[in-house]
């Protein structure tokens, strides 16, 4: 399957073997994807999953404007993006594949960093855009055995129900559930995985805004959620699907993608507190101007 040039990654045998109904993609169009035929690869690596029954093209939105942007700064930064195909499962209705994708995505974070070898300035991290299920799937990624968590520098999840699933059909998804939870409450002091959660609003019929919400507990400082209705230049509610496509909100979710590049590195930064204000301001609260590192005071009251 093609999509504007659309390259699917080659996956070590034993891993294609294991997962044969899985996937791995990297997006491209026009010219940028004939380069990008040859690898090693030279940007910073976005990997997005997809929900319950999704479809890994869905990354185009989001991609698209990416090249865009890395275009109109003549390719200075710019980003990969890859997707996985999890082959459509309804993982919302059953919960028996959330485990397995889970497992899946954790080889396709390592492959997709093996893809980098030999570069100047090649990332040791990606970054994750989850629709729906695909951001639980992100977060469960912590508690795996053998799992690294500086692996990710950035999770951005769109109308994912964290607290509790939506229809607990079975055993599998409710037990998924409190084992992703649990984790992420309990394990709290060691999670300094920067985390956005964007809700869709009143026209999201599926996944209300109050199952978006983080656990209170396992975020002190390193997590946001807002509703996308919210969100400065959005001001949109989404209905459950359309949030990956909402230009406005795709437009924010980039801006703060090209101001988190570290200059020195290349590379998405480091720095917690550099993350968590560039999303603040992107996201919440934006006062129309670009991304400034120590914005100045504008005008000094004293004496009133």
């Amino acid at each position: 399957v093609k999509i504007l040039g659309s390259k699917k990654i080659e996956l070590p045998k034993k891993l294609a073997k294991r997962y044969p109904a899985y996937e791995l993609y990297l997006y491209g169009e026009g010219s940028y994807a004939e380069e990008h035929k040859i690898l090693p690869l030279t940007g910073i690596p976005v990997l997005f999953l997809p929900g319950n029954a999704g479809s890994y093209k869905q990354v185009r939105s989001v991609g698209s404007i990416a090249l865009r942007k890395a275009e109109d700064i003549d390719f200075k930064y710019h980003f990969d993006f890859f997707s996985v195909n999890f082959n459509e499962e309804l993982v919302a209705l059953y919960g028996g594949s959330l485990q397995k994708q889970t497992k899946f995505v954790h080889e396709c974070i390592k492959t997709i960093l093996k893809l980098y070898k030999g570069q100047e300035f090649a990332p040791k991290s990606v970054a994750i855009i989850g629709h729906s299920m695909g951001g639980l799937v992100a977060r469960a990624l912590l508690t795996l055995k053998n799992f690294k968590q500086d692996l990710i520098n950035l999770l951005i999840t769109q109308a994912t129900p964290h607290v509790a699933p939506v229809l607990p059909l079975d055993r599998f998804i409710t037990d998924f559930y409190m084992t992703v939870n649990n984790y992420w409450i309990l394990n709290a002091r060691h999670i300094n995985l920067t985390t956005l959660s964007v809700a869709g609003g009143f026209r999201d019929y599926q996944v209300r805004s109050g199952l978006t919400f983080l656990p209170k507990l396992s975020h002190h400082t390193s997590a946001l959620s807002v509703v996308s209705s919210a969100v400065p230049k959005t001001w949109v509610s989404t209905d459950h699907l359309s949030i990956v496509w909402c230009k406005q909100l795709q437009l924010t979710t980039i801006r703060a993608f090209f101001d988190l590049i570290d200059a020195d590195t290349k590379q998405i930064t480091q720095n917690p507190k550099k993350k968590l204000s560039v999303l603040n301001h992107h996201f919440i609260r934006h006062p129309a101007k670009h991304f400034e590192e120590n914005p100045a005071i504008i005008s000094d009251l004293t004496g009133i």
